[in-house]
């Protein structure tokens, strides 16, 4: 009985009749699913909610990690053991939580402070708008009546009157809701402080012993993951890993030299706020490509309350810094940091923010870079194989013309 090869029947059978119980358990599966998809979605919710702290935690080991990998190379980098090398770790990991607190207080130091001035002045702006748009409703009586309704009048002015009263007086209304919305919610806000706190002490522990968890890991693979399929795992970690802090670098980079350009910009062009919307904008940059409108938005706000006309040259001003950015800065920056032409740039953040929102923004790039990678490694593979099996197939050829040739001149 043949079991391989073109007559190998059971074979074939055996194989076929694993598909089809691999599709009937796929099928039983996706059936249970739907038919309780609540109690399923619930049992997942909690489970993300309970592991939901260790995955934060990993997320702020690998940020951090970028910034004290750097440190430790300088750290006195040829010690090799002695105290300068025991403290190594401790004080690199220690100097990059500085430095991250650090660079945080600074900018939010450089935008809160005008940015209360500014809310100030947008009240107070919005108290005159609303006070003109009253007073010229009064003196067009006639008009408002005729746009609106004569039976709208009354009703049309007591919403400007309980408009202009809440606004000078904080709203006390809202701010009786607010209260009640913050008593409702205190739980939820306890609850992502404890898991804040629990983030940072997994990372903490990670980060001081990472040798021993990459040790970990690699042997959880060679435990539960087949011998052929453990180097590509491998392989496709180390790419990934390669991919997402290049980008991260690469998209911090770029929000410090979009943030720089705008403040001096608007320097330049004597606009208000420079350094305090430059640095908003270089947060917000860190968001890829649109990010930076969001910090625009603001910036325009901000100058409205000094002066509507520089508010105006603020926004042609940001556009024509915005095209610049997409253009030539982003592509690249970020492009050339994860090795992507500037078209699956755009096609990373436009996927990955269509699917998973602001996340999917951050990683949609990262992950094409790493697929893109992997395709191009997998693709070498196959071109050297089908090289060497056709360079095979060449010599065995050629050894069965010489044999041919020798049979023939025998005869």
């Amino acid at each position: 009985m043949v079991f391989n090869g073109m007559d190998g029947k059971p074979s074939n059978t055996r194989h076929a009749a694993a598909l089809l119980g691999l599709a009937a358990l796929f099928a039983f599966l996706a059936a249970i699913g739907v038919m309780y998809s609540r109690q399923l979605f619930a049992a997942l919710g909690a489970v993300w909610a309970a592991v939901f702290p260790l995955v934060l935690g990993c997320v702020v080991a690998f940020l951090v990690n970028l910034i004290m990998g750097r440190l430790e190379r300088v750290y006195f980098p040829s010690a090799k053991s002695g105290l300068l090398a025991a403290t190594r770790r401790p004080v690199c990991l220690i100097a990059s939580f500085v430095i991250i607190a650090a660079v945080i207080a600074l900018i939010v130091n450089l935008i809160l402070p005008e940015l209360k001035a500014s809310a100030g002045v947008i009240k107070e702006g919005v108290l005159m708008v609303a006070g003109d748009l009253y007073g010229w409703a009064e003196e067009n009586v006639d008009l408002v009546a005729s746009a609106f309704g004569a039976s709208n009048i009354e009703e049309l002015e007591r919403a400007f009157t309980d408009f202009v009263t809440n606004v000078s007086n904080g709203d006390s209304a809202g701010l009786m809701s607010m209260v009640e919305s913050v008593f409702s919610t205190a739980g939820s806000i306890m609850h992502n402080v404890f898991a804040f706190i629990v983030a940072l002490v997994f990372s903490l522990y990670l980060l001081i012993d990472k040798e021993r968890v990459f040790k970990g890991v690699d042997t959880l693979i060679e435990l539960f993951v087949p011998a052929r399929f453990a180097a590509s795992l491998r392989h496709a970690g180390h790419v990934a890993n390669q991919s997402f802090s290049r980008f991260i670098t690469g998209q911090c980079i770029e929000a410090v030299i979009l943030g720089t350009l705008c403040a001096i910009g608007m320097a330049l062009f004597g606009m208000p706020y420079a350094v305090a919307i430059g640095a908003c904008i270089g947060l917000t940059a860190l968001v890829p490509v649109f990010g930076a409108w969001l910090g625009g938005a603001i910036g325009f706000l901000m100058i409205l309350t000094v002066d509507p006309m520089q508010a105006v040259w603020f926004v042609v001003f940001l556009v024509v810094l915005q095209q610049l950015e997409s253009h030539l800065i982003y592509p690249n920056v970020v492009g050339a940091s994860v090795g992507l032409p500037g078209i699956w740039v755009f096609a990373g953040v436009l996927v990955g923010g269509a699917l998973f929102g602001v996340v999917g923004m951050f990683v949609g790039v990262p992950t094409i870079a790493t697929i893109r990678t992997l395709a191009i490694d997998r693709a070498a593979k196959v071109r050297s194989r089908r090289a060497e099996l056709a360079e095979r197939r060449k010599a065995a050829q050629a050894v069965e013309t010489a044999a041919h040739d020798a049979q023939s001149d025998q005869a």
